[in-house]
């Protein structure tokens, strides 16, 4: 092998070991919003991450666009693989006490009538309130532009709302959206 090429895959390695220590909590943690299993989630993750290590010869840039994006498709082909919101919905109730026995009542809340919306609500939903992303952040990931991903945020709100005031017990505030 020829120094040229070995200095470039340990530059390779050292640049994906990089990306993985910056993303990989990020990474298990939007699995987990996404898939509401933590086994789901890890393995997600680690197939983002080998997608990336088989990829590191490419000369590709990976950033938090590209790894969102392989998550999402992984996370598809999760979906497709289970009967999808039935068996989540039954995950999240009977699961909901280990993850989150320290969450209140109200994020509890929150969380199932997420949990009910469609896929698209879903994301943008867990990206701007759990995720903590910035809208310049998720337009990129989403493929869209500022305005729309905006727009998309303002009407996922507007549906969880709905959601929640179905529930008369729920008497939910915005600020427990993000504990």
């Amino acid at each position: 092998m020829s120094s040229s090429r070995a200095q470039r895959l340990a530059a390779g390695e050292r640049e994906f070991e990089e990306l993985f220590r910056t993303y990989h909590a990020v990474i298990v943690a939007a699995a987990f919003n996404r898939l509401s299993d933590r086994t789901d989630a890890e393995d997600a993750a680690a197939e983002v991450f080998a997608q990336a290590w088989r990829r590191r010869d490419d000369a590709q840039v990976f950033t938090l666009a590209w790894l969102y994006a392989t998550l999402r498709n992984i996370v598809g082909n999760t979906y497709r693989g289970r009967s999808r919101h039935l068996r989540r919905a039954e995950r999240v109730e009977h699961e909901v006490e280990a993850p989150h026995a320290l969450a209140s009542e109200d994020v509890l809340e929150v969380r199932l009538a997420v949990n009910r919306l469609d896929e698209a609500d879903r994301e943008v939903i867990w990206m701007a309130y759990w995720e903590d992303l910035g809208r310049e952040e998720m337009a990129e990931i989403l493929g869209c532009s500022i305005s729309a991903v905006r727009v998309r945020l303002h009407r996922a709100r507007r549906r969880l709302e709905q959601l929640l005031a179905l529930d008369p017990a729920s008497t939910v505030k915005e600020d427990a959206w993000t504990s």
